[in-house]
């Protein structure tokens, strides 16, 4: 998001200075960070984080994406210090239910795979920063498996978790897992895998995270995150980064397929990834994927790529609001987001792109309304950084789209619309950067035993 409104001559924004004041007089908490971007006490909590006071909370480090983010709060079980690799593995296995796994600061040079099989036994780095606890597999090749959950309502957060073979985590037939403040690089095959054990994993939530490669994967078979038979999850504020392979394979970054429902994806930033955001798999058939929306997410590939977008063998989703820069298609490719297949159904909505939008490839049945398809680089803040907020000289988009109910924010957290209608893409110019106010929309989904819902 950035300034639609005019600006006074001492370089104050009308539309911050208005925000403000309404927040002081609400009682809201704002500060300005390190960036000059508003934050609030009423950020939305992570799922199971659902009050405003984070007293005792571990601090976290900022994403790489928009800044909806709190700590976690406290555990509520049980804890024990972890200071070693063996004990780390010893205590991921054998822990009572319940109980949180503080690891120390350190690299970790593990000595196998981790194994959590007791309900609700978590592993958080102790200081909530990502970058103080590394856990080194040992190589994509000739390393080791990385973490393997097969438990229900188990947290992994606030760690490093490297040069694994195989995937990074593996959620096995798990429901409610959370997988929060990870950075996830260099894995031999998924760095993120949801297999299809039992009835499938339920509400799921991989978030504020960064995902990457250092330069590619080192085979042909890889994603940043593959979902089969996963029901209700969101993947959301996450960055990733080059997923891609050495032969530029066709490998989507974000998966869900397999008989996959209801999955939201949002606020997500995926930069230079071959493939970006799928749901269903050509390779499979009808039913591969039912509902969901894609919506807010900004994608910018300068290195060579394929679609980012696609809807295959999949019904009743919506992909609204999204951006995507695209700028080394593979040859003979003029499209950037796609429907493919009779069996494919849903909506494209007040997208923006450069490239043109494909909503009956193969016979599907894509709507498309309200997109923007003529973008150029200029038209954003800093589109070779990533940076795709709207510039504010840039007025096709501005004020272009109608309201969607299922889109009330934008990539930042901010409220739609700030003008008289929405603006086409995921920014929503004007509209206060960073800010989620606790009002009745913050859990927009039904309570989930007892915890707040997707968001």
């Amino acid at each position: 998001m950035r300034s639609k409104a005019f600006t006074l001559w001492a370089g104050l924004e009308v539309a911050a200075l208005i925000f403000l004041g309404a927040a002081m007089v609400q009682g809201i908490g704002v500060k300005l960070d390190a960036r000059g971007t508003t934050v609030g006490a009423g950020v939305e909590a992570a799922r199971e984080g659902n009050s405003l006071g984070n007293s005792g909370a571990e601090k976290v480090r900022a994403p790489d994406s928009p800044s909806q983010c709190p700590p976690l709060d406290p555990p509520s079980g049980g804890t024990e210090s972890i200071s070693s690799e063996s004990a780390l593995r010893s205590r991921a296995h054998n822990a009572p239910a319940g109980t949180t796994l503080l690891v120390q600061p350190g690299t970790y040079n593990m000595g196998g795979y981790i194994h959590i099989v007791n309900q609700g036994v978590s592993i958080r780095g102790k200081t909530g920063d990502r970058d103080d606890v590394i856990l080194d597999f040992g190589g994509m090749v000739g390393g080791h498996f990385g973490i393997l959950v097969e438990a229900d309502d188990v947290t992994i957060a606030n760690v490093t978790i490297r040069n694994a073979t195989d995937h990074g985590v593996s959620i096995s037939g798990s429901d409610r897992p959370v997988l929060y403040n990870l950075h996830v690089v260099d894995i031999f095959d998924q760095l993120i895998k949801v297999n299809p054990n039992g009835d499938g994993s339920e509400d799921g939530l991989l978030a504020c995270s960064r995902l990457e490669y250092t330069t590619a994967a080192p085979n042909e078979y890889t994603n940043g995150i593959s979902a089969h038979l996963a029901h209700r999850w969101t993947v959301r504020d996450n960055s990733w980064r080059r997923i891609r392979t050495p032969g530029n394979s066709p490998v989507p970054t974000i998966l869900f397929w397999s008989g996959s429902t209801d999955t939201v994806v949002e606020r997500n930033l995926l930069i230079d990834c071959y493939q970006g955001i799928s749901f269903g798999n050509a390779s499979h058939g009808a039913g591969d994927h039912v509902g969901g929306v894609v919506r807010n997410n900004m994608i910018y590939a300068s290195m060579a790529h394929d679609v980012v977008i696609e809807m295959v063998h999949a019904t009743g989703w919506l992909v609204a609001h999204n951006t995507a820069l695209l700028l080394n298609p593979a040859p003979g490719l003029t499209w950037g987001m796609e429907a493919r297949f009779a069996d494919t159904s849903g909506e494209f909505a007040y997208n923006l792109t450069n490239m043109s939008i494909s909503g009956n490839r193969d016979g599907a049945s894509g709507t498309l309304t309200g997109n923007l398809t003529n973008a150029t680089s200029d038209w954003f803040v800093d589109a070779p950084a990533g940076d795709l907020h709207l510039a504010a000289s840039v007025s096709p988009a501005i004020d272009a789209a109608a309201t969607l109910s299922a889109v009330e924010d934008d990539y930042d957290g901010g409220t739609r619309p700030a003008g008289l209608n929405p603006d086409v893409g995921a920014d929503e110019l004007g509209s206060p950067q960073g800010v989620r106010i606790f009002v009745a929309t913050v859990f927009r989904y039904p309570l989930i035993a007892g915890r707040p819902g997707l968001r």
